[in-house]
């Protein structure tokens, strides 16, 4: 089985242990280090500090490399706390996505304001877009292969190179080439950029760019930008835990239907519907057992427009498996 697949097959009874997945409760007691409310931006803002020179820098690279990479801005020990949310959840048959359950993932969204203002606009938005990794010798043994975030086809950069939507990546743990660290071609070494999205491939190694980064520090890059995660070795000091999330500016039109609000309330019911519509979204690659996909529809069911966030490919099965629950309940 898949590695990812196998994060939710690793105990004997873990069909029925997907029961649990829907319990406030249990991520509660899971992680007691971490907080799962209603309203996670209920409190002020706390913007981390970053140098002038970093927002600059990262301002002037993804306009012409495609990418930004900063120094540490996310404090040490809410990293630590959300790599050990990732450990545990992992050590209790679970998918390290669901980490992105509780309110310290989104409250760091809203906290990177001093480098996604600038780039994004001060409006900027998350969106349920996202995906979590650990990369180790007992999980995932690598991260994902060559690929381009091209989802929406449609512009996703201004004239000036600033993008609309950017993939942000954020490390909690330290990462460098040993454990699994990210790669990637700026797109000004890229040739098959603008024109030829649908290929990868370099003609050059010395333009590929490895980035090893320290825990906490943002990375981020456009739709366009061809990168992929790389192998992990037996002499790597520690798991490569990271999330990857969509922003977006918020004044252009939501690229997908799944958009946070800053100012707005966001239930774990949501947030357990947004990871649903990822699994599912990915399961072309991953082969999750049927369990977990219907768990999944389950899930997905709890946000307003279910459908067009479920890939057409199980949309049909989709159907089979809600006429079930409606013959069931009579």
């Amino acid at each position: 089985m898949i590695a990812e697949a196998a994060y939710f097959t690793r105990q004997p009874d873990w069909a029925s242990g997907l029961a649990r997945i829907a319990s406030t409760g249990f991520w509660r007691s899971l992680n007691p280090q971490l907080h799962l409310t209603d309203t996670p931006f209920s409190g002020p803002a706390q913007p981390y500090s970053v140098e002038p020179a970093q927002v600059s820098q990262a301002l002037e690279q993804v306009c012409q490399e495609g990418y930004l990479q900063t120094a540490p801005a996310i404090p040490t020990q809410l990293c630590e706390a959300l790599a050990q949310g990732v450990l545990n959840i992992i050590a209790a048959g679970l998918h390290p996505i669901y980490v992105s359950l509780y309110d310290e993932y989104w409250q760091i969204l809203r906290n990177l304001a001093p480098i996604f203002g600038p780039v994004l606009g001060d409006g900027y938005l998350p969106l349920g877009d996202f995906w979590c990794w650990c990369i180790s010798q007992e999980t995932s043994g690598s991260g994902w292969g060559a690929h381009r975030d091209y989802q929406f086809k449609s512009n996703a950069t201004r004239q000036d190179g600033r993008p609309l939507l950017v993939t942000a990546w954020l490390p909690f743990t330290d990462t460098d080439p040993l454990n699994g660290c990210m790669y990637l071609v700026p797109q000004d070494r890229d040739e098959f950029i603008p024109d030829r999205l649908d290929q990868l491939g370099f003609k050059n190694p010395q333009d590929l760019r490895a980035l090893p980064a320290r825990a906490g520090s943002v990375l981020a890059w456009n739709q366009y930008v061809q990168h992929w995660g790389g192998r992990y070795s037996r002499w790597a000091k520690g798991p490569r835990i990271a999330t990857g999330v969509y922003l977006q500016s918020g004044d252009v039109e939501p690229f997908v239907g799944k958009v946070v609000h800053f100012d707005q309330p966001l239930l774990p019911a949501t947030r357990l519907g947004f990871i649903a519509s990822n699994i599912l979204n990915y399961h072309m690659y991953h082969h999750y057992p049927e369990p977990v996909l219907r768990m999944c529809f389950d899930h997905v069911q709890l946000l307003p427009n279910f459908v067009e966030l479920v890939p057409p490919a199980l949309r049909n099965p989709m159907a089979d498996y809600l006429d079930e629950l409606e013959t069931a309940g009579g």
